[in-house]
Parts: C-alpha cells; structure tokens; sequence
C-alpha cells in the first residue's frame, strides 16, 4: 500500500512537473491507526532525501523498490533544475487555528527557520533583502545579556516593536532607517503590525519571498498532517481550507 501510494504521488508530481502542468492535491485516506502520517512523514524525508549526522540519508536507509527509487532519482533531477527541492510539514491546528493562511504560513515559515508569526518573519525577510539580517543579529547577541541556553536574538524578535536594543542594531546597520530610536520603533509598529489575517495574495507573495530562489520556487511538497480533523464540521473552515 505504502509502495502504491508513493508511486501515484510521485508519478503524477514528476509527470506534471515534465508537462509544466498544475499540480493537484493530494488526499491520504484510511482508517485510524492505518498509517497515513507515517507515510506522509517518510515521502516528505524521501522527498528532500534528509541528512543524518552519521552521514547516511533517507533513500540509503530506506528499502526502497525500484520504481519508486527511479522516481526519486528523477524528483531530485527536476530539482536540480528548478531551484531545488523542499518540504515543509506541520498540522493547521498547531498555528492560527482560525486563519487557515497564517496556519500554513507559520508552516513554510518553520520549514526555512524564519519565525512563525507573520509579522515577525516579514521582518526578517526584509532584513535577508537588505543585506543586514547578519549584522542586525551579531549585534544583538554582542549587546544583550543572555541567560544561560537563551536565544537572544528569538528573544529580542518576540519584542520587536518594543525592544530598544533592536532599534539600535538597525541604526547601526542602516543609519539612514530612521532619525532616531524612538523613530525606529515607530517605523517597525507602523510597518509590521500584529495581523489577524491575510488574503490569498498576501499568503502567495510570502511563500515566494520565505521559498523562491531567484524568483523560482523549488519544487516543494507541503504535507499538513490531520486536516480532516482541523476541519470537522466547520464549512467555513473546509472553504478556507479548499482555497
């Protein structure tokens, strides 16, 4: 079962893929206990062919038919020709429960270590765009007190519009930001306020900026793990979902 269900997928994904074709969906179904994560799980390791320390990776230690080792090779193919290959799994009702966007958002977002929250990850997105995101960080980490196994730099994001140590580290960088710290901190308020929700658009040009690689997207499987159970019997939700 488990060898069918990767060769539909990867097949129709490859094929599409050959075809500059739209990709659809994928539903896994089965009863309880059936192994439906499992699989999820082991495609998206498969998927990118996931490093280990000891050096081996997931399709060397996987028992893998032949078809479905051919199809990987061809995968990893296609990404070298599309700017990689990615994946980001997570369950909808571990972000914003209610905001089926900035759910899936918080999960791309974790999949390339940027914050989860919306604000906060376009923040250093603009940071990585401006060539400071480096600077801004060891300045931090130079200024503040740390306790000790304390991230301070994760620490000092959470408060970024309050923290005065990170209006410092972007006049430093860019000392033509603002004119001063207090207007610094105004500056981000005003330009990356706390969000209740976004619009399809804004949820597309966030995954282009947190994935695209010279304005590309890799090739990236996003597998979001009990959705039937995120939805239930709310139709609004299944809605949002389907869009």
């Amino acid at each position: 079962a488990y060898q069918k269900g990767l060769e539909k997928i990867l097949s129709n994904f490859v094929t599409n893929v050959k075809k500059n074709e739209e990709q659809p969906g994928v539903w896994i179904s089965g009863f309880f206990g059936s192994g439906k994560s499992h699989l999820a799980k082991m495609l998206r390791s498969l998927w990118t062919n996931q490093q280990f320390p000891d050096g081996s990776d997931a399709r060397g230690l996987a028992d893998l038919p032949n078809d479905i080792a051919d199809l990987l090779k061809q995968l990893s193919q296609l990404g070298s020709q599309h700017a990689g290959l990615h994946a980001a799994s997570g369950t909808l009702g571990a972000g914003a429960k209610d905001q089926v966007r900035l759910a899936l958002l918080s999960i791309i977002f974790r999949s390339v270590g940027l914050p989860e929250q919306y604000h906060l990850a376009r923040f250093v997105l603009w940071l990585k765009q401006q060539g400071v995101l480096s600077q801004v960080q060891d300045f931090i980490r130079q200024h503040v007190k740390a306790q000790p196994g304390e991230d301070i730099w994760a620490k000092e994001l959470r408060n970024l519009h309050v923290s005065p140590f990170m209006a410092k580290a972007l006049l430093t960088a860019m000392p033509g930001f603002a004119a001063d710290e207090k207007d610094a901190r105004e500056s981000l308020r005003a330009q990356y306020k706390i969000v209740t929700d976004v619009t399809n658009s804004d949820m597309v040009e966030a995954i282009m900026e947190a994935l695209a690689v010279n304005g590309e997207l890799p090739l990236t499987l996003v597998v979001l793990d009990e959705v039937q159970q995120y939805i239930g019997n709310d139709v609004q939700r299944a809605h949002d979902v389907q869009e």
